[in-house]
């Protein structure tokens, strides 16, 4: 896929399915986050994974009032925190 098509026809999810997700798939998507490119090829930063619920909660409760994201956080089986 060229980059232009890609970002013509890119669409966000604002709904998740509550389904688990696999451990395979999760490290497939860590494993793209790792090897994308960075300043220097530095590579700094960190993730984190976020599947319990109250932690989840937490963590939506730092976003400002009325940010749409809110739901989403909570709502979604896996958070994966950059930093």
């Amino acid at each position: 896929m060229e980059v232009l098509e890609a970002i013509k026809t890119r669409r966000s999810i604002r709904h998740y399915k509550p389904d688990a997700i696999s451990e395979e798939k999760l490290n497939t998507v860590l494993e793209a986050a790792r090897w994308a490119p960075s300043w220097k090829n530095s590579q700094c930063w960190r993730f984190v994974i976020v599947k319990d619920k109250e932690k989840k909660a937490r963590l939506a409760e730092t976003l400002g009032p009325g940010n749409p994201a809110h739901s989403a956080i909570k709502e979604s089986p896996v958070i994966i925190v950059a930093g």
